[in-house]
Formats: structure tokens, C-alpha cells, sequence
């Protein structure tokens, strides 16, 4: 059954090895979970509204050694809030005073998270990057044959 599924074909004057098969079935499948951790994130996002915070301090995680900034924001009432964001690094990535963006709940703004593209999207992207890498190694062993 296997055999039958990955063996050489050829199509248009074209060889595709088992090879190609494979690597091309890996990046359909990162190009497919790509798209899905996208649509989840912009479903997340649905629901959320976003404005600018300031970052007031950071607190150091004893379990990981990660620095968490603190941040204050207003929400769309003029009420002040303030949290600690659960994305951290092994040393602070932004000056206290720093502006930040900060989505928020708005049924419950205590449900809130510093937007940033690498924690947003860097996922995504890194599953895009790893399809077309696959597609392009696929592509190196494919042949045209001519009859």
C-alpha cells in the first residue's frame, strides 16, 4: 500500500522521485498549519480591543530567570490597568517608559497581553518559512525528461 502512494510518477514530462513527494507533502502540511495558526490568532484577536501602554517595571520570574515587563494602560472608559505580561526574556527588551501596544478583553480588561510580531506571528511565519523551504528542496529533484 505504501509503495503505491510513494513511488516515482511522472507527469508532463516530468520526473517526481519519492523524495520530491515527501518533502512537498511536508510543506502542504506547514503551509496548512500556518494558515490554521493564523485564523486562530485573528479569532483571538476578534474579540479584543486594543490600545497603547506603558511599560512601568519588570518582574523576574523565579522559576524561569525571564523578566516580565509590567505594564500600565487605559481602557476604552478611561479606567487604569495594569498587568504582567506572560512573554518574557533573559533580560528586559524594552527601557521602562516605553510605549507599547496591549490588546485587551473588553468585557474584562484584567484579560490583557503586549502585542508583539514575534510572540503574534512569529509561529505562522516560521511555518511559512519551513514550507517553502520544503517546497524549493523538493523542487531540486525533480527532472525533465525528454522521450
Amino acid at each position: 500500500m505504501i509503495d503505491n502512494i510513494f513511488r516515482e510518477r511522472f507527469i508532463g514530462g516530468i520526473l517526481i522521485p519519492t523524495i520530491t513527494q515527501v518533502l512537498w507533502g511536508l510543506s502542504f502540511l506547514f503551509a496548512f498549519f500556518a494558515l490554521y495558526l493564523i485564523v486562530e490568532e485573528l479569532n483571538h484577536l476578534s474579540n479584543r480591543k486594543s490600545t497603547n501602554g506603558e511599560v512601568i517595571s519588570y518582574v523576574e520570574s523565579d522559576h524561569t530567570n525571564r523578566f516580565h515587563p509590567k505594564i500600565r494602560f487605559r481602557d476604552g472608559n478611561g479606567q487604569k490597568y495594569e498587568f504582567i505580561d506572560r512573554t518574557g526574556a533573559t533580560a528586559p527588551l524594552y527601557l521602562v517608559g516605553t510605549i507599547v501596544q496591549v490588546d485587551y478583553h473588553p468585557h474584562n480588561p484584567r484579560i490583557a497581553e503586549m502585542t508583539t510580531l514575534y510572540y503574534r506571528w512569529g509561529g505562522s511565519i516560521g511555518c511559512f518559512f519551513l514550507a517553502i523551504i520544503c517546497w524549493l528542496m523538493g523542487s531540486r529533484f525533480t527532472y525533465k525528461v525528454r522521450l
